[in-house]
């Protein structure tokens, strides 16, 4: 049998929303455990993330703007009361943010810097510094302080386990370690990111797969718009050594930071103004439709021709974009050269439904951060993703421990429970000839890029199902080497 450990609250990902949350929790005087796929602060796709958050903290600016601003982006399909959760809370989030040390960029007067982002009625983005990785620096040291706060590395969770209709814990693999433990909680967050590994060009490191909310989905949960994942428009597809690196376009084209251009194939410049992201997507998809794109489908980013001079340009990249110097360490340099860029899987609309509270509708089950699908609807505001780790995790939290307070331990058939899943896994382990998890991965980005990319239609997303559903059967070959 198992190790068995216990926790009051298990909180399942180590990145921004899930830390956030077991800070919460421990705050409240509640035991918590939180796993992580790898070290945190290092894993997953918070440490790589941008600079930019949103709160509506400027004097012309308002939670109402932000709130309309959101729902405007979400073409319909954002979800209104966790809009005005998210517009409503923003600014409380960020006022903690600052007390846990997390430091963002100021004016001389200590005045936080703000700048405008595309779809924004007022400049709303703040910057931390360090980006995502100084924001899980400064949550990682805050939750650190707490002594009731367990933080596991390394793991991997197989199973959510039930008693009865309520979710009582999980089975977790110690991938650094070896071996295979249970933790029994009374309550369970999940915070474990997207699935954005599934699509074969994604600017998102390898642990985003989203088996997660699958183990979630097999427990009565609701998935919402699996289709929906926002590309970023400019992701490097060419030279091969820095595909996937992310180039902002939103310093590149804005006059007053960088003052580049992206152009097609004959030089020609097809985009003027400060397109959201999805319209810079179609507008590139036009592109290349027309035959126009470059070589690799993309099209090129140029700051060869900006009104700065060399010594100020290099300034300002070292400043604003934080591929330039990684860039030069692969032979490419953006002052004197053409990079090709193109759409890649960037962030996951899709998920897991909840309410304003986290909520799954899956008894001591909630959710918070992109593993949850009803937020943003078809598209994304720059800078909104981290405010949504910070304020759902934040109300997660405060809900699960709320139901703690009245619940008592699983018990009942927990190890019985365990046992079973256990089984079920092992199923799939063992040394003899099988499918591989690899081979399983690369058919399903094949099928993901013929058919669920950026031209999709009801009819492609059929001829999608149907080829999962051919590989359906495959899956009893599947073993994993012990």
């Amino acid at each position: 049998m198992a190790e068995m450990l216990r926790t009051e609250v298990l909180v399942i990902g180590g990145g921004a929303a899930g830390v956030r949350a077991a800070i919460a929790v421990a705050a409240a005087g509640v035991p918590v455990m939180c796993l992580s796929k790898g070290p945190i602060a290092r894993t997953g796709i918070t440490p790589v993330a941008g600079e930019g958050m949103q709160a509506a903290v400027a004097p012309e600016d308002s939670p109402a703007y932000h709130r309309e601003d959101t729902l405007k982006a979400g073409r319909g399909l954002a979800c209104p009361g966790l809009v005005e959760a998210l517009a409503h809370d923003a600014v409380p989030r960020l006022q903690e943010l600052l007390t846990f040390g997390t430091r963002f960029k100021t004016r001389s007067d200590g005045s936080l810097v703000q700048s405008p982002r595309p779809g924004q009625r007022y400049p709303r983005n703040l910057f931390i510094l360090g980006g995502g990785w100084g924001l899980m620096a400064s949550l990682f040291r805050k939750g650190a302080s707490f002594p009731h706060l367990e933080f596991r590395e390394d793991v991997q969770v197989l199973r959510l386990v039930t008693t009865g209709s309520r979710v009582a814990g999980a089975v977790v693999l110690d991938v650094r370690r070896g071996g295979v433990y249970a933790v029994e909680a009374k309550a369970v967050i999940l915070a474990s990111g997207g699935y954005e590994e599934l699509w074969p060009v994604t600017d998102c490191p390898p642990e985003c797969t989203g088996e997660v909310m699958l183990m979630a989905a097999r427990l009565g949960a609701e998935l919402i718009d699996l289709e929906m994942v926002l590309h970023y428009p400019t992701v490097v597809v060419f030279p091969p050594a820095a595909r996937g690196w992310m180039l902002q376009y939103e310093y590149i084209i804005n006059p007053d930071v960088l003052g580049g251009r992206l152009l097609n194939i004959y030089g020609e410049e097809f985009v003027h103004g400060f397109p959201a992201r999805d319209e810079l997507i179609t507008a590139i998809n036009r592109e290349v439709q027309a035959g126009r794109g470059s070589p690799c489908r993309g099209v090129y980013v140029d700051l060869t021709a900006t009104r700065f001079g060399r010594e100020e340009l290099t300034r300002r990249l070292e400043e604003w974009l934080d591929q330039f110097k990684n860039l030069l360490q692969v032979g490419v340099d953006l002052r004197e050269g053409r990079v090709e860029v193109a759409p890649a899987a960037h962030y996951c609309l899709g998920g897991l439904g909840i309410d304003e509270h986290g909520r799954t509708g899956v008894p001591g089950l909630w959710a918070a951060g992109e593993v949850t699908g009803n937020l943003h609807g078809a598209n994304r505001l720059s800078g909104n993703a981290l405010t949504e780790t910070q304020v759902f995790g934040y109300r997660a939290a405060q809900a699960a421990v709320d139901w703690v307070r009245g619940q008592g331990w699983p018990g009942g058939a927990w190890e019985e429970n365990v046992s079973q899943e256990l089984q079920a896994i092992a199923r799939w382990t063992g040394d003899g000839d099988g499918l591989r998890p690899i081979q399983v991965k690369r058919r399903l980005q094949e099928i993901i890029g013929s058919w669920v990319a950026l031209d999709r239609s009801e009819r492609s997303l059929a001829q999608a199902r149907e080829a999962m559903d051919a590989l359906w059967p495959e899956l009893s070959r599947l073993r994993v080497r012990r």
